[in-house]
């Protein structure tokens, strides 16, 4: 057949067949020498451009909205140090993006550098490393140290314009991806100052036809700066698709931290507050400020969020580290004292479960893991943010005695229920479960096709929908890492299940077993099974229907896995087209009209309702090759809007409201990760 003749990839993405080449290649190198002359140096714009993912994560969705961060951050900078109460940010229909504030203005004095004289600001949009926050004392807490957040932008757009209102002069100067044209200086207003960054990204960069800003991102992360730095306004107006015209809201808080943990809290009844109170602490001490937002809550799900000079660290480091010791030393001691249990007995994880809290510092020199700073590592911070957290909270304790005995004696409940659940979850740990009357192994469960490997890391589980696509996802996956779990209709609705409804689902049952890790109480992710876990399903409503049930029952069963990064949603191509003999798959509309654009010549159209059209070779090489694939990791970017959407979609009553909200976004969602 001609088919066993198409060149395969490896897991690393080297072709085989092109291995003769490369040795070819390195018996040539050999030959000639390995010298200076082989070396490639790349500085400023050109290393930006050669390297993106190393200064903004990714060329897809998140690195593009993280340009927005990074202007986002320079501007809040300022306004933290005095300079400034609102910020304005604009996205437009055609992808140009405004971000203008009203501090002191970028200096564009003259600077000379390489024996060039610039503007100072020109200096600033093509140096890395070259901001004013390398001098002492310029900013007490700010968020973009690493001075290279204007030149990724610069860098990485097509076009920027770059405006300065300060000293009774605006200066105005246009970059072309990153390369820059000539400034002007005139006039203006005396009583006016700020800076005002307006760009539009590169697509020779960001090149997916798919990767776009996304309303719900933006608004979320604005409305956490909102909450971070009270008395800052931040000012939005952004193209809606749905609504077909530019939208506009203000995010502002005056009470901060509290305002933020009754935004996360979860909604639904079974996790109501144990005490009204927010707890609330604030104290500098050595030079860092740590603000801290507590309030427990009787039910299960934890809502813990930390963030440095104002970025979210998603992956916490010291600060957040420094909080959870403090909380589990004063807790245990105050149950100790209060009668309610005789020896330390909670561990990090009960006392971290039904919690909302925020976790917030701001130092001078954070140091962060990568550009994208996910992780603070600042060691010092550990023992401050633990110190300060202790004291307050113990004191805040001692004079609340009833808010404290409620806390603990609830504490102590969970630890029972959990050692209770643990017991009985370790029978079903074994992988067996009864069904008719019989004993069967999950692991031959006629649903459950699994992969080869034993290595958790390696191993990736596709939740396929239906036997159609079920088939044509085991014949076409890498059996080496990849099992299928075929789903039959649509999962349990646990969003308006008991406990005791949901715990006797099959479907359910079947999950927890093949994922491994039990769920709620009994929860261990030190057996997890399968470190990408991806939910695939057709590119229609009920697909997307069925998308918004997993994500539903992970949220409320599993809400680990998200907040860790293991789940995924797969997005299958919803078009093919040949021409000329070559196939081409297209993901949605958007880039079929951008194939199209241009496009002479007769060729075939076909579109893909279900992945069971697909034939195994086709779903293999279009969704389930690492090499090729588009996956969209689920984050908890903001765990209350997400909890809450999805609550209130999952409504009996609101059947109508569901389907006509999946049919408006149901290819809208189109992250890009490996």
């Amino acid at each position: 057949m001609a088919e066993a003749k198409t060149t395969r990839r490896t897991r690393s993405g080297a072709a085989r067949t092109a291995a003769p080449a490369a040795a070819a290649e390195r018996t040539e190198r050999a030959g000639r020498g390995y010298s200076g002359a082989d070396i490639r140096v790349l500085e400023g714009i050109e290393a930006i451009r050669t390297r993106p993912g190393m200064y903004i994560g990714s060329t897809g969705t998140t690195g593009l909205h993280h340009l927005i961060w990074e202007a986002l951050d320079n501007a809040t900078d300022e306004a933290i140090a005095g300079y400034g109460k609102n910020i304005w940010v604009e996205i437009d229909r055609d992808g140009w993006v405004t971000v203008r504030d009203e501090a002191r203005g970028i200096p564009f004095d003259p600077k000379e550098i390489n024996g060039k004289t610039l503007p100072t600001a020109t200096v600033i949009m093509t140096v890395p490393h070259s901001g004013g926050k390398f001098e002492q004392g310029a900013y007490k807490t700010a968020g973009g140290l690493h001075g290279v957040g204007a030149t990724v932008i610069n860098a990485l757009s097509e076009r920027l314009e770059l405006t300065i209102w300060r000293d009774g002069q605006q200066f105005f100067q246009t970059f072309t991806r990153g390369v820059p044209g000539k400034h002007t200086i005139t006039p203006c207003d005396p009583k006016r100052t700020g800076t005002q960054l307006r760009w539009l990204f590169d697509r020779e960069i960001f090149a997916d036809p798919a990767v776009g800003y996304q309303r719900d991102v933006v608004e979320s992360r604005l409305r956490a700066a909102a909450y971070l730095n009270r008395g800052i306004a931040y000012h939005l107006r952004i193209w809606d698709d749905d609504a077909g015209e530019m939208v506009e809201q203000t995010f502002h808080s005056e009470r901060g931290l509290v305002d933020y943990v009754e935004e996360l809290r979860p909604r639904d009844k079974e996790s109501q507050p144990l005490f009204k109170e927010v707890v609330a602490i604030a104290e500098t001490r050595d030079d860092v400020v740590i603000e801290v937002a507590v309030q427990p809550n009787r039910g299960e799900r934890t809502r813990v969020v930390s963030f440095a000079n104002g970025v979210r660290t998603i992956e916490g480091g010291t600060h957040e580290s420094g909080f959870q010791a403090a909380l589990t030393k004063v807790l245990n001691d105050q149950a100790i004292r209060l009668g309610v249990t005789k020896k330390r007995e909670f561990d990090a994880d009960l006392i971290r479960e039904g919690l909302v809290a925020i976790v917030s510092v701001k130092l001078t020199n954070p140091q962060f893991e990568g550009q994208t700073k996910n992780r603070l590592t600042n060691s010092g911070v550990d023992g401050i943010v633990r110190s300060v957290v202790g004291d307050a909270l113990t004191r805040w304790m001692e004079a609340n005695e009833s808010a404290a005995r409620e806390w603990v004696r609830t504490l102590e409940q969970r630890r029972k229920a959990r050692d209770a659940a643990k017991a009985a979850a370790r029978l079903v740990m074994t992988g067996k479960s009864r069904r008719n009357g019989a004993l069967l192994d999950a692991a031959i469960s006629d649903k459950f096709i699994p992969c080869n490997t034993k290595d958790p890391e390696r191993a990736e589980l596709y939740l396929v929908e239906g036997d159609s696509a079920g088939g044509s996802a085991s014949q076409g996956r890498f059996s080496d890492f990849q099992a299928i779990l075929k789903l039959s209709g649509k999962p349990l609705n646990v969003a308006r299940a008991n406990i005791e409804r949901v715990a006797k689902n099959e479907e359910i049952r079947t999950l927890l077993q093949v994922i491994g890790t039990g769920s709620r109480q009994a929860f261990d992710i030190s057996r997890l099974r399968f470190h990408k876990i991806i939910i695939m399903t057709d590119a229609d409503v009920d697909g997307m229907h069925i998308q918004a049930l997993l994500l539903t029952l992970f949220l409320q069963e599993l809400p680990q896995l998200i907040e860790r990064g293991h789940i995924y949603l797969a997005a299958p191509p919803l078009y093919s087209v040949r021409q000329n003999g070559k196939v081409t798959w297209l993901r949605d509309d958007e880039a079929l009209r951008e194939w199209m654009k241009g496009r002479k010549g007769p060729f075939e159209l076909k579109r893909y309702k279900g992945l069971g059209e697909m034939n195994p070779r086709e779903l293999r090489e279009t969704t389930m090759d690492p090499e090729r694939r588009r996956l969209r990791r689920v984050t908890l970017e903001d765990a209350a809007l997400a909890e809450r959407m999805v609550y209130e979609l999952m409504e009996d009553t609101n059947a109508e409201g569901r389907r006509t909200f999946l049919a408006q976004r149901a290819r809208k969602y189109q992250e890009i990760d490996v």
